[in-house]
């Protein structure tokens, strides 16, 4: 369900750009030096959101370093690191390790069972570090499982589920934060789950899969209907992020919210409107 929470790069100064890419970059690096460097494959937009949101919150002091990596051996980038990167590498690698798990179990994927294979020791370190995030994924996955066997067209049933888990995986530490991180994380993972649905409608439809929404894609409203829908879910989530004391690095945290969020939708919809 991940790949929803990228920047808009055209609407963000050079130098927040570079910072955004010194936090993804950063957070790929920390996946490998503590899962290993198969494990990157869990890299995420949803968890360098994550890491930049609780590096900001709590000020938390970061590392600079110039990089190169296997994908940019010609030349340095910056790469951050800290404590906050260091938790969204862990919640990383338990939220790949569980999906792919489900993967094998639910559809025998050999590649899946591979995959999980590399991600089992880092993801039981996490799991150890961080119990309470660890029984977040775990009953999201399984949670989720009977929803899509039972095929519930229910909007929520699914959506809720996603939203749970991120409301405890923004959620890293029990403060005085937690009640807005939560609420903020609860409307970005139901975002995130029926932003996922909408962009992959057509291809569930041809492949006979689970998507809450197939059942609604007729009425003539439909697209209007989805962006509205998602639209309340990200004022919602956005009026929780606002209550936060966040300075650092907001500029690019809003360019997220009220815009990233919305370059995988606007795809999908155009693509629809091309279509006989």
């Amino acid at each position: 369900m991940l790949g929803v929470m990228t920047v808009r790069k055209a609407e963000l100064r050079f130098r927040e750009f570079d910072r955004y890419r010194g936090f993804y970059c950063g957070l790929c690096h920390a996946i490998g030096a503590r899962c290993g460097g198969a494990c990157r494959l869990a890299l995420s937009f949803e968890m360098t959101f994550l890491a930049i949101l609780q590096t900001a919150l709590y000020e938390s002091e970061t590392k600079e370093t110039m990089r190169r990596c296997a994908l940019h051996p010609a030349r340095k980038h910056l790469a951050l690191s800290g404590e906050a990167i260091d938790y969204c590498a862990d919640v990383s690698a338990l939220i790949s390790y569980y999906d792919l798990r489900d993967g094998w179990e639910d559809e025998r994927r050999p590649g899946a069972l591979a995959a999980s294979a590399l991600l089992k020791r880092g993801a039981q370190r996490a799991g150890e570090a961080l119990p309470r995030q660890r029984q977040a994924v775990e009953t999201y996955v399984a949670s989720l499982h009977e929803v899509e066997r039972r095929r519930d067209d229910n909007l929520d049933a699914a959506a809720n589920l996603a939203g749970d888990l991120m409301a405890e995986l923004c959620a890293a530490r029990e403060d005085v934060y937690a009640r807005d991180l939560r609420e903020m994380g609860f409307y970005l993972g139901k975002f995130i789950a029926l932003c996922d649905s909408y962009e992959d409608l057509e291809r569930d439809a041809h492949a006979g899969s689970y998507n809450p929404l197939l059942t609604r894609r007729e009425s003539p409203t439909f697209d209007e209907d989805c962006e509205r829908m998602l639209g309340d879910m990200m004022a919602r989530a956005a009026l929780a992020f606002e209550r936060l004391p966040i300075l650092q690095d907001a500029e690019i945290l809003r360019n997220i919210l009220y815009s990233g969020v919305w370059v995988r939708f606007e795809a999908a919809r155009e693509k629809r409107k091309d279509r006989p």
